[in-house]
C-alpha cells in the first residue's frame, strides 16, 4: 500500500514536470485536470488501511475510558448508598438499645441493689451498643475500600486493555512503516 501511495505521488510530480508554465507567471501550471482527479483518487484508494484501524483503536479506546469511568462511578455510588444505609442502621439500632436500656434502668430504680443491676446493664448494653456501632462503621469502610480497590481493578484492566490495543496499533503501524 505504501509503495502504491508512493507511486501516486511520483505520478504527481511527473504530471507537474509535464504541465506548462503560464506566461509571466513562471510558478503558475497549466495540468490535465482529468489525470490530475484520477491521480488523487488513486492516492486516495491507496491510503494504509492502518489509518481506519487507528481511528477504530482511539475510537474503542475512548469507549473502554468511557465505560470503565461509568461503572466507577455506578461502584462508588453504591458504597456511598450502603454506608449512609449501614450507617443509619447501626445509629437506629443502637438508639434502640441505649432507649431499651434505658427503660429496664428506670423500672429497677426503686431498689438499691435492683438499681445497681440495672445500671451495671445498661452501662454494658450501653458499650455493647457503642462496640456494634463500632464493628458497623468498620465493615461499612472496609466495605466501602473493597468497592473503592474494585473500581481501581476495573480501572487499571481497562487500561492495560488500552495499552494492548496501543501495542498493537504501534507494533502493526512500525510493520507497515518497514
Amino acid at each position: 500500500m505504501v509503495s502504491e501511495f508512493n507511486k501516486r505521488l511520483e505520478e504527481l510530480e511527473d504530471l507537474l514536470e509535464e504541465s506548462w508554465t503560464l506566461p509571466f507567471a513562471s510558478n503558475k501550471y497549466i495540468v490535465n485536470g482529468e489525470n490530475l482527479r484520477n491521480i488523487i483518487e488513486a492516492l486516495k484508494a491507496s491510503l494504509p488501511s492502518e489509518l481506519k484501524k487507528a481511528k477504530e483503536v482511539l475510537d474503542e479506546k475512548d469507549k473502554t475510558t468511557a465505560r470503565a469511568r461509568e461503572e466507577a462511578d455506578i461502584m462508588v455510588e453504591r458504597a456511598k448508598k450502603n454506608s449512609e444505609l449501614m450507617l443509619s442502621k447501626a445509629k437506629k439500632n443502637a438508639e434502640e438499645i441505649i432507649e431499651n436500656a434505658r427503660a429496664e434502668a428506670e423500672q429497677l430504680v426503686n431498689e438499691q441493689e435492683i438499681t445497681a443491676i440495672a445500671n451495671e446493664r445498661a452501662e454494658k448494653i450501653v458499650e455493647q451498643a457503642k462496640q456494634d456501632a463500632i464493628k458497623m462503621r468498620d465493615i461499612t469502610l472496609n466495605y466501602i475500600d473493597s468497592v473503592i480497590t474494585e473500581g481501581e481493578k476495573s480501572l487499571g484492566n481497562a487500561l492495560g486493555t488500552l495499552n494492548q490495543l496501543k501495542q498493537s496499533y504501534t507494533n502493526a503501524n512500525s510493520k507497515t512503516e518497514q
